[in-house]
């Protein structure tokens, strides 16, 4: 349903049929108008980061709170997860260190540690 209104410049030009050509000219200049904002409004939808499910976790930072043997917990949004570590040194994080989600496994994440800026 949504898709026909991408042919209204194509159901426009019945305005040929029914109004002198000066008006015609003007109701589908309206119409190719409105037509055109539509069109941007739905092509930067489609370039929008995901904001939901599992897509919209992969990359977010999140705080470590407690470190457990085999898991960590950590704190997105104000919720507790579980997660695993993922390519720590041999110290692996602390309570209050910053990683990011690299994975999600069914209801736990994998993290690692931030990427380091790089010495210029």
């Amino acid at each position: 349903m949504c898709h026909l209104a991408l042919l209204l410049p194509v159901v426009g030009l019945g305005v040929f049929f029914v109004l002198p050509l000066p008006w015609a000219i003007a109701a589908y200049l309206v119409i190719a108008g409105a037509t055109a904002l539509l069109y941007k409004a739905v092509i930067d939808a489609m370039r929008r980061r995901v904001v939901t499910g599992r897509e919209a976790l992969l990359g977010a930072r999140v705080d470590v709170r407690r470190v457990e043997p085999g898991r960590l917990v950590v704190c997105l949004g104000g919720e507790l997860w579980t997660a695993q570590g993922a390519g720590f040194d041999a110290g692996g994080p602390r309570p209050g260190d910053h990683v990011v989600i690299s994975q999600v496994r069914g209801n736990t994440l994998v993290v690692s540690p931030l990427a380091k800026p790089a010495d210029v």
